[in-house]
């Protein structure tokens, strides 16, 4: 009856391996214990590698922790790249090498996992370094959105040519000593877990709490999404929770242009959006080929990507006249043009020139933290001005 229970609350674990050259995840449920691991067929899991021994390592379970043995093995059983000299606890996210073979320690498994484990002969293998298939942090991941430790810096969108602030973009950083700071970093350890989402979410609702208890109204305030929420009904929970928070603060949401693709579930996201009175805006535009697409799902905001706006100080005259078109059919279908990544006054000039009414970029400020907006404030950001802030009216 012990070994049974026991085995039952081993099935929350697995071990994680790259296939297909590291374009996808397979996972190992940890089902007997102790679970035993080597080159022999008999074992839990066998690893048919001449670098792994007969009898290479087991996992255990001790006090409900699971715990890692290295059963003298020839070429060394790793955790976090660091060799196993005696027993040792392991938790979600661990990286493990028996020898040169990489797996990751998962948890949550489901109980229809099929108990085959397969050949696991496509990872590449070395005798002189550990592989690196897995992104270390995602214990470290865990912890953060476990505790919820972010925070959210504010970029300003400005009017111009004055430069007045018209609204902001609420950007995520990290305050996990262990993990980079940066969203980009951030993501790319959350998606080899599958909780990019999550981290999103997170960063809205944290952006949310923050402009709660700022002492003066904010303007409008831009959040982001992650690609691989659009669709997802989560995405339209974390918006019901944030319009909780700030009931009364004006919002929009930033998607990226390759949404597009999906028009249904972009409009289906509209009609969400349109419920909680947040608006739509596009992320990145110009970097694909979905223009015509706007006319399907227009959007209150149209923020054209840093490369677009670097590209025209020296464009040619039949390159600005193409943009202007393009700049005039997003106002045709009722969306308000955003200049990205303006830092010099040529590109700010540019910009003005071509007919942008809001930009954004390190010539007006970096991201900076909630309490040094009252630096960039004007008197703009009490009376805003309505022909910018107010909801475009679409066709």
């Amino acid at each position: 009856m012990e070994s049974s229970a026991q085995d039952k609350r081993a099935t929350r674990w697995c071990l994680e391996s790259t296939a297909d050259g590291g374009r996808s995840l397979e996972k190992v449920p940890i089902h007997n214990l102790p679970f035993r691991i080597g080159r022999l067929d008999e074992l839990d899991l066998t690893l048919p590698f001449q670098s792994i021994s007969k009898r290479h390592a087991e996992l255990h379970l001790d006090n409900d922790t699971l715990t890692l043995k290295d059963l003298a093995s020839t070429n060394g059983t790793f955790v976090n790249r660091r060799r196993v000299e005696e027993d040792v606890a392991l938790q979600e996210g661990d990286i493990l090498h028996f020898a040169e073979i990489e797996f990751r320690v998962g948890c949550n498994v489901s109980e229809a996992l099929d108990d085959n484990v397969g050949e696991l002969g496509t990872l590449s293998l070395s005798r002189l370094e550990l592989p690196q298939q897995f992104i270390g942090g995602t214990r470290a991941m865990g912890k953060l959105l476990e505790h919820e430790m972010v925070t959210v810096v504010f970029q300003p969108v400005v009017s111009l040519p004055a430069g007045e602030v018209m609204a902001y973009e609420c950007l995520g950083r990290g305050l996990h000593g262990d993990l980079p700071r940066n969203p980009t970093g951030l993501f790319r350890i959350a998606e080899t877990t599958d909780r990019e989402g999550e981290l999103s979410r997170l960063f809205r609702k944290k952006a949310a709490l923050l402009a709660s208890e700022a002492a003066d109204e904010l303007p409008l305030l831009f959040l982001n999404t992650h690609p691989n929420e659009i669709g997802e009904p989560e995405l339209v929970e974390s918006l019901q929770e944030v319009r909780d928070i700030v009931p009364n603060t004006k919002l929009a949401l930033e998607i990226h242009e390759g949404a597009l693709a999906e028009p249904q579930v972009i409009a289906e996201l509209e009609k969400e959006l349109d419920k909680l009175e947040i608006r739509l805006a596009l992320d990145d535009f110009g970097l694909g080929e979905r223009f015509l697409q706007l006319a399907e799902v227009p959007p209150d905001y149209l923020k054209f990507d840093i490369s677009v706006v670097k590209s025209l100080v020296d464009a040619s005259s039949s390159k600005r006249r193409l943009l202007a078109m393009l700049m005039a059919a997003a106002r045709e279908v009722g969306a308000q043009p955003i200049a990205e990544g303006i830092e010099t006054e040529k590109e700010a000039g540019v910009c003005t020139m071509m007919g942008f009414m809001l930009a954004q970029g390190y010539l007006y400020s970096q991201p900076v933290p909630l309490s040094e907006l009252v630096d960039l404030s004007s008197d703009t950001i009490e009376q805003p001005a309505p022909e910018i802030l107010n909801k475009p009216q679409k066709s």
